[in-house]
């Protein structure tokens, strides 16, 4: 359950004021009105958590799965951008990013289970991307697409695996 800054403060100030015992509580009991702090209860009370807390890091799968869906991202562009209207520039640029991005999974994954078996994967998803780069610089656009094909399946089996 989740508070608003304006509830935690009121939370907070009339613990104060339990705490305080007398003032403003012992007043408001004079004079009919029931205080903050005994209107609570154990349902309204908040996670106590550290502002500055570190966010709890995400397993060595997740991570691994992140990169690798990343990458397949980055690989669809590049085949959008190799599609009716062939842009072979941005491709290029694309399957550029997409190997950066599977070096990326490549260190990630280390961890991870089936790390072997994602390696290899891996190793030849990056290998199709640098000849689909080859293919796009050069201006060929269907041998390019046919490579990022071969990207495709191979981190889609790495996803799998992940």
């Amino acid at each position: 359950m989740t508070m608003t800054r304006a509830k935690k403060l009121l939370y907070s100030i009339g613990i104060a004021i339990a705490i305080a015992g007398g003032g403003a509580a012992s007043s408001a009991a004079e004079e009919g009105h029931t205080p903050i702090a005994a209107q609570l209860d154990e349902s309204h009370m908040p996670a106590v958590t550290p502002w500055d807390a570190a966010p709890q890091p995400l397993p060595a799968d997740a991570v691994c799965r992140s990169r690798i869906r990343t990458a397949i991202a980055l690989n669809e562009k590049a085949l959008a951008a190799d599609g009716q209207r062939p842009d072979t520039d941005a491709a290029a640029r694309y399957n550029r990013r997409t190997q950066t991005e599977i070096s990326s999974a490549q260190t990630d994954c280390r961890g991870g289970s089936h790390a072997r078996e994602i390696k290899r994967e891996l190793d030849s998803a990056k290998d199709s991307a640098k000849a689909a780069e080859r293919h796009n610089k050069a201006g060929n656009d269907v041998p390019a697409r046919h490579a990022e094909h071969d990207v495709k399946a191979h981190l889609s089996r790495a996803k799998g695996m992940a």
